[in-house]
């Protein structure tokens, strides 16, 4: 059985994601390939002049989506915005040329393939709902329900103005995708309860499939981590995301939990990712990172670590929840979104409730005690990510998965 994964970057939550699904398979003798868009553009196998042209191809659709965005659209997010309207030169005729037996398809925005060429795939497709995308009109997440009730003028929100970006693209894939058969993957509940609310996809069957992780490479009690902080025996809070400044991240709430609830001479502040706004207004000691693209080094951080917190107001999964437990710290999150099917409230980790910069702190007070009065915390917590998200014990229903779209296909 060959598959190919197609993603738009190996970097980023859905890229890591990508990557170690792509390494569980090949160990358990599936023939798995990966194609980020990033490096395809860069492959230096494809003849110079054509490569040249396809990246020049893709710039161009980039910029034109910056202008359109500018001049007759305004969107209060516009950071997360994919248009994928115009046909990709090239890409189409990869997927369709080569024997691939199933086309599984994860983050593919960023102008990367057309909403039409997805239509024109003839494999069976597999998508992985890495954010809300594809069942939206041109955001990645929202709040609004337009998914659900159909992109009509009459829904959309006050806040936007200009030429309705959202509803345009959504009447596009109402046109190629609402009929197209395509196998849905849900990383987690939260997200399977949004797919079969949308207009789009709630006629379309969704399996709950996990991200995976390789629990034996992510452990504590490995003799190759370090400590890279010298906390001077102060607690030390971790918050990393890839993009730690998008609101979405909520750096802000912790930001105040922090500085309004928290006793500022027992804590100490690791950030990774791009530096929030708010970081230099945190009122205890701290440490910036930024963006690690070492395995290694963010290994070391989160050993160097005692609790880890992630307040997303939006999260589909939320990889870094599983990593954190791989090395036993307990996570805090808000309620209402997936983080809370890895946390278990007040076992291993604290489901605050939803915007409360309060109730935040009262999980780092908790997680705090929970760690210091607990010896078996930390293997505990690794157990139950063990048992949950390792490879050895949820690859095979991938497997499975990939089974039987295969079968049903050839019948």
């Amino acid at each position: 059985m060959r598959i190919l994964h197609l993603n738009f970057s190996s970097k980023g939550g859905a890229g890591i994601g990508v990557l170690r699904l792509n390494e569980a398979l090949k160990e358990n003798n599936i023939d798995s390939y990966i194609l980020n868009y990033d490096e395809f553009i860069e492959d230096k196998n494809i003849n110079l002049f054509l490569r040249i042209f396809i990246k020049f191809n893709w710039k161009i659709k980039i910029i034109f989506k910056k202008v359109l965005i500018k001049l007759f659209v305004r969107l209060p997010n516009k950071e997360s915005i994919s248009l994928n309207f115009f046909n990709n030169f090239n890409l189409k005729k990869y997927l369709n040329k080569n024997k691939f037996d199933l086309v599984h398809l994860h983050w593919i925005g960023n102008e990367m393939i057309s909403i039409k060429e997805i239509y024109s795939i003839k494999v069976p497709i597999i998508w992985t709902m890495h954010d809300m995308w594809p069942f939206c009109g041109a955001e990645h997440f929202t709040n609004e329900t337009r998914h659900r009730e159909g992109y009509s003028s009459e829904s959309r929100s006050k806040n936007e103005k200009g030429f309705d970006l959202n509803k345009f693209i959504w009447w596009e894939k109402n046109k190629f995708l609402k009929k197209k058969k395509i196998n849905i993957i849900c990383p987690s509940l939260w997200m399977h309860k949004e797919v079969i609310r949308s207009s789009l996809f709630r006629e379309k069957k969704s399996e709950i499939l996990p991200y995976i992780i390789n629990t034996k490479k992510w452990d504590f009690n490995l003799k190759t981590n370090n400590r890279v902080v010298n906390s001077m025996n102060k607690t030390v809070i971790l918050f990393s995301a890839t993009s730690s400044v998008n609101y979405r991240k909520g750096f802000n709430f912790l930001a105040e939990a922090i500085n309004n609830f928290l006793d500022h001479s027992k804590y100490y502040l690791l950030v990774v990712g791009d530096k929030p706004k708010r970081f230099e207004n945190v009122k205890i000691e701290k440490k910036f990172f930024g963006t690690i693209d070492s395995e290694k080094k963010i290994k070391d951080i989160y050993y160097s670590s005692d609790i880890f917190v992630m307040p997303s107001l939006f999260e589909s999964f939320g990889q870094v929840f599983t990593e954190a437990g791989c090395f036993g710290l307990p996570s805090i999150a808000f309620k209402n979104t997936a983080a809370s099917e890895i946390i278990n409230h007040k076992d291993n980790g604290y489901l605050a409730d939803y915007k409360s910069s309060e109730d935040l702190a009262n999980g780092i007070k908790w997680a705090n005690y929970a760690i210091n009065n607990n010896k078996d915390f930390k293997k505990n917590n690794r157990e139950r990510i063990i048992k949950n998200f390792s490879y050895e014990n949820k690859i095979g229903e991938y497997v499975d998965f990939y089974q039987k779209i295969k079968k049903l296909n050839n019948s």
